[in-house]
């Protein structure tokens, strides 16, 4: 686990590859390897290795119903267990203080879905992501929020080169529904490939996500991994994050009750929008210290009229940031006497809120993307009973941060790859991509590019 601060590296040198059109005649071909998230939504952990170099991207983690687990007075005894049983990747070099190769890690965003194995690598190995990413997992550590170690990350430039042996690496920005999301575009001897990250075209800058597009077009990459989140979903076009200022709005000044909302402190933009919205229907927005914490960093001022639940088991950083900034704290018993006056932040660890609240509790509980994420997470159905039991009414209020099936495919036949590999979905088989060879990857098997030019073939739809 890691034991030191989360610091930050002054930048090294980057390098500019020598980028090849085609791909190169090597004796020893660079090698693919998935060791997560082909058939899960999220767990993404995929390997590029060379005979002198090893890149890994993510390192992520999701429950797999099927799949033995630790949990409750079970726990493991070392990585080892966790390799046993399949929820570390089988790379033993990720786990060793002794360091002999090139080994280095990227991560494309900050949600745990992409970063929850990080606090069981090796302190030696160089992990890689945006300054941005790099800056709110550092405010999530100090926060103390979901109970992460600190990390040591070192903050690339956009656009960047670096290496790591003989492979080269650069973050290419996307819309994400989180700051520092990125692309990796990633230069091996034999091969260039793309892995997408999570990106959306209907966020605050789609215009961001449309220029990745772009930008990977003119990389020509031989290999492309993209994200196939959406595909399993109706064909519905999802609400900008403007519009659902909007809907969120309508939906405060339509209850007479108490308000409640839940966002995702990994997403302060939406975070800011429910203390914006709360004011145009005229409610004092009440958060959580350790959010508000995290958002406050992601913009030049705070809203006006922000209060915050009191709390005296507050970490450090955000006690000092809280007193420095004066906000007013309010208890329970002074949001019981008018709880049509508040929009109040409900997290799922602060659901005894309610109980505080007594006959001030019932009202209606707006649910944004935040933890739980949906009914696959067991704290999902508790939720629920928790709100049933205090008479909220649950209504989910949110946008995805995933692109459209459409606009994945179109995004594929705009890059045009020699082949490309659809992960992170449940339902990979439907990303279909007009003219372009597709491989449907399997966990644990080592793909050259050859190996993956020989498998492909272009799919239809029946």
């Amino acid at each position: 686990m890691f034991s030191a601060p989360l610091l930050w590296y002054p930048k090294m040198l980057g390098c500019d590859p020598s980028l090849h059109k085609g791909a190169m005649v090597v004796d020893k071909p660079t090698r693919i390897t998935f060791f997560g998230g082909t058939r899960t939504i999220g767990g993404t952990i995929c390997r590029v290795k060379t005979p002198s170099a090893q890149l890994v991207f993510d390192m992520g983690h999701v429950v797999r119903p099927a799949s033995p687990m630790f949990s409750g007075p079970l726990r493991p005894r070392s990585t080892a267990d966790l390799r046993a049983v399949g929820i570390l990747p089988d790379i033993p070099e990720l786990y060793t203080h002794d360091q002999r190769g090139n080994l280095a890690i990227c991560i494309s965003h900050n949600h745990l879905d992409h970063t929850a194995l990080l606090p069981y690598m090796a302190n030696e190995i160089s992990i890689f992501s945006t300054k941005e990413t790099c800056k709110i997992l550092m405010l999530i550590s100090e926060a103390a929020i979901e109970d992460q170690p600190p990390l040591q990350l070192i903050g690339v430039e956009p656009e960047e080169w670096r290496s790591v042996g003989d492979l080269q690496f650069q973050f290419v920005a996307v819309d994400h529904d989180t700051p520092g999301a990125a692309a990796i575009f990633i230069s091996a001897p034999d091969m260039r490939l793309v892995y997408t990250g999570d990106l959306r075209f209907h966020g605050w800058r789609p215009e961001v996500s449309r220029a990745f597009v772009e930008k990977a077009r003119r990389f020509e990459p031989d290999v492309l991994l993209i994200e196939g989140t959406r595909a399993g979903d109706e064909a519905r076009p999802q609400v900008t994050e403007q519009e659902l200022l909007r809907l969120i709005v309508e939906a405060m000044a339509g209850e007479a009750r108490m308000v409640y909302f839940n966002a995702y402190p990994r997403h302060p933009e939406r975070v800011l929008a429910f203390a914006r919205a709360a004011r145009e229907a005229k409610r004092l927005p009440v958060f959580e210290a350790r959010t508000l914490y995290v958002a406050s960093h992601f913009t030049h001022g705070l809203p006006e009229d922000i209060h915050v639940w009191a709390d005296d088991e507050l970490p450090d950083p955000v006690a000092r940031w809280l007193k420095d900034r004066g906000l007013p704290s309010l208890e329970a018993s002074d949001v019981r006497k008018t709880p049509s006056a508040f929009a109040v932040e409900l997290a799922y660890d602060r659901l005894w809120r309610l109980i505080d609240l007594g006959a001030a509790a019932p009202g209606l509980y707006m649910h944004s993307n935040g933890a739980p994420l949906g009914p696959f997470d067991p704290a999902w159905d508790n939720l629920q009973r928790w709100l049933a039991h205090f008479e909220v009414a649950f209504h989910a209020i949110g946008t995805s941060g995933h692109a459209a099936l459409d606009e994945i495919e179109q995004a594929i036949e705009t890059i045009r790859p020699r082949v490309y590999l659809p992960i992170h979905s449940f339902h990979p088989e439907r990303v279909i991509a007009s003219g372009i060879p597709r491989v449907l990857p399997e966990e644990r098997v080592d793909y050259t590019l050859s190996d993956l030019l020989a498998a492909a073939s272009v799919a239809s739809r029946a």
